[in-house]
């Protein structure tokens, strides 16, 4: 008999996704906006509600590390893909991040 694994790729969701506001979102690609300050806004607004904001931003942090700002897509802890990089390249130098 034959076990099956998972793929190595797989990553078990976090504990925290199921309180994520977004999660809850009925379009959730409010979170993946075109670029204009309205869709962004409409993004961060609904992180600003999340009562896991932080845990996510934890999760993100770490499951991202070093990627270029270009390979970070939406709108995740409230900040752009480009703001992520630099909370990741700051908390590195300052010894934060493994």
């Amino acid at each position: 008999m034959r076990t099956r694994h998972a793929p190595a790729n797989t990553r078990k969701p976090p504990s925290w996704d199921r309180e994520a506001a977004c999660a809850r979102l009925t379009d959730p690609e409010i979170m993946f906006p075109t670029g204009s300050p309205e869709d962004v806004t409409a993004a961060r607004e609904v992180c600003a509600t999340c009562p896991v904001q932080r845990a996510c931003l934890r999760d993100v942090i770490t499951r991202e590390g070093a990627q270029h700002s270009n390979a970070r897509h939406g709108i995740v802890a409230g900040l752009t893909g480009h703001e992520r990089w630099l909370v990741y390249r700051t908390l590195k130098r300052r010894g934060q991040l493994r």
